[in-house]
């Protein structure tokens, strides 16, 4: 299965371009982006990428070589470490029965355009 990669960067940077528009650092309490967050679930839940975001949220976590600091959207400076506990984060709110465990399908994730990703997921 695939997921787009711009996808996942669009969704995440309605959280972490944001957020960091209002802010210089990484919050302590990563409870302050629970309300980008959801954001971020309504937009995904209204274009139809809700389930295929959570997939790919959870293939980053899984992929060790994925560079995790290519999805942190380029304001401001973060790490691996950083987007990891932010990814880990949004899964635990958008989907605290799943987690962060690791996809059920293989997934493989692909560069590719919008409406191409828009062909694929709704096909």
């Amino acid at each position: 299965m695939k997921v787009c990669t711009a996808m996942l960067r669009y969704h995440l940077g309605q959280v972490t371009l944001t957020y960091f528009v209002d802010h210089s650092e990484m919050p302590e309490d990563l409870g302050e982006l629970d309300s980008y967050i959801e954001t971020m679930r309504y937009g995904a839940q209204a274009s139809g990428d809700l389930p295929w975001l959570l997939l790919g949220l959870r293939q980053l976590l899984h992929d060790p070589s994925v560079d995790l600091a290519a999805y942190g959207g380029g304001v401001f400076p973060l790490g691996d470490g950083d987007m990891r506990d932010i990814i880990i984060r949004v899964l635990n709110r958008l989907d605290a029965r799943r987690g962060i465990s690791a996809p059920d399908v293989p997934v493989q994730l692909e560069s590719m355009g919008g409406e191409l990703w828009r062909t694929y997921r709704d096909s």
